[in-house]
């Protein structure tokens, strides 16, 4: 993303066990899943934990990778270059996988693309390729994966342009070519389509840029938390229309979210810890088999840590949801989501109980939403503007139900607890118990219902994964 403006410790035996496993079941999953999952990033998603990274851009120096994976981070993403020699190595020694950004790669002709048609402008586009040949880019490449952990490449961040989108294309295929093991993707610009490209929408611009691109993850960056309350409007939109994208492309993808504070021109509030949940199991609650944060350390007024360093209130609260995402989220790679609907609570105005509105691009659910017609009601306690929750539907390999209950009550400088709702969903007749896959343990646990009945209390913006069968949830061996 562009970080100048736009609206949207464990020891290093125990590392180097954590690499040999990944290694190990990359090459049973590469060798089992192809026929399943022909396309690569799927079968790399399920070769690896659930990717939970923030963007890392070295300031302030030095960088602490010991008080990074304390926060409970996964994998990292160091962002500028210039911060590769320092960051790559720390993470190599202490066992972190890491990706890499590479940025900007072909920008000595694009303004030359924008400027010229037909012929010309396909002429410029080979003589920017000829450059992958040149003996400085594959040095680079070299220097990267000559550090252990080197396990994916971000390449042109935000690009729309149809041919910086394919030259961004043949990029990534010249990086499968150099580290086949590693994932290439882009990331998408959410406003890409409003830039007179005359992609006309969002749906379109993320399509087409699935298929010029052909990412191995589809992703993008939505930073919804303005002043001084509320969420962006188009919050849901955007997060549905990659979803859509990427399920019609047969790709996994991944969600780049708010973890930062800035002033000025663009306000953006520091995230409360129901608003960082929010941002994760909303996706989580659409499929996401991945979040980075914008960012861990300094790209605005603070991250994570704050311009001296020293962690601060979004630190703590990501570190105790991490490892809650983590473990829904290594269920959620060897699932597909089926719907998502909207399940609005209700406000008093006057002497009336008024239904809340739903936000854009969102339906509401009816029963046999998901093809599932188990549940027959969905019912909020309290009444207010934002109780409300979202039903996630999926289906294993072998075509088995899961669906997710989330919370999407949060707010500036609200706790996940003053956030919390009560949520009973109904289920037919023969439904009598049900599964959970437990945030906090990763364990599997049986739900006896109460005539019929789940009722759980939810911390603000936060969700649990559902199934109807005793077998164990998928990926959590």
């Amino acid at each position: 993303m562009n970080i100048n403006c736009h609206v949207r410790p464990p020891a290093v035996v125990a590392s180097v066990c954590l690499i040999s496993t990944l290694l190990l079941c990359s090459i049973c999953l590469a060798n089992t899943d192809s026929q399943t999952h022909p396309h690569r990033g799927h079968r790399w998603v399920r070769s690896h934990p659930y990717t939970i990274m923030g963007l890392v851009r070295g300031h302030p120096n030095p960088f602490d990778i010991e008080k990074y994976r304390a926060a409970g981070f996964n994998a990292l993403l160091p962002w500028e270059s210039s911060s590769f020699d320092q960051i790559l190595p720390m993470a190599a020694q202490a066992g972190v996988p890491f990706h890499v950004h590479l940025e900007k790669w072909g920008e000595a002709v694009d303004k030359r693309w924008g400027q010229t048609v037909g012929a010309e402008s396909e002429n410029n586009l080979r003589e920017a390729l000829k450059d992958f040949e040149s003996q400085e880019k594959r040095a680079i490449i070299e220097k990267i994966i000559a550090h252990s952990g080197c396990v994916g490449f971000m390449v042109n961040d935000e690009v729309s342009h149809p041919q910086r989108l394919r030259y961004t294309r043949h990029m990534l295929k010249w990086l499968r070519k150099l580290h086949p093991d590693a994932i290439a993707y882009s990331n998408m610009h959410p406003a890409g389509h409003d830039n007179d490209l005359a992609y006309g929408s969002v749906d379109r611009y993320f399509d087409e840029f699935a298929a010029m691109v052909e990412p191995d993850i589809l992703m993008t960056d939505v930073y919804p938390l303005g002043p001084p309350e509320g969420t962006s409007s188009n919050y849901f939109q955007l997060i549905a229309a990659v979803r859509t994208a990427a399920l019609n492309h047969g790709m996994p993808y991944w969600m780049f979210i708010q973890s930062f504070q800035s002033e000025g021109n663009w306000i953006r509030r520091l995230p409360s810890e129901s608003d960082l949940r929010f941002q994760m199991f909303v996706p989580l609650t659409h499929g996401y088999t991945g979040i980075g944060y914008f960012t861990y350390d300094i790209a605005f007024k603070c991250g994570l840590i704050d311009e001296s360093g020293e962690p601060n209130r979004l630190y703590h609260a990501a570190a105790k949801a991490n490892p809650e995402v983590e473990n829904v989220g290594a269920a959620m790679r060897f699932l597909t989501s089926i719907d998502v609907r909207y399940v609005p609570g209700h406000h008093a105005d006057g002497n009336l109980k008024v239904p809340n509105k739903l936000p854009r691009d969102t339906t509401a659910w009816t029963r046999g939403a998901g093809g599932d017609n188990r549940i027959t009601s969905v019912a909020i306690d309290g009444a207010g503007h934002g109780k409300d929750v979202l039903l996630g539907f999926f289906h294993d390999d072998d075509n088995e139900q899961y669906f997710m209950v989330t919370n999407l009550w949060h707010g500036a400088n609200a706790s996940s607890d003053d956030r919390a709702l009560t949520v009973s969903v109904k289920f037919a007749p023969h439904i009598r118990k049900l599964y959970r896959l437990d945030r906090i343990s990763g364990d599997t646990i049986r739900v006896n219902l109460n005539r019929g009945i789940l009722r759980t209390s939810l911390p603000g913006g936060t969700g649990d994964l559902y199934k109807y069968t005793a077998t164990p949830f998928p990926g959590m061996n």
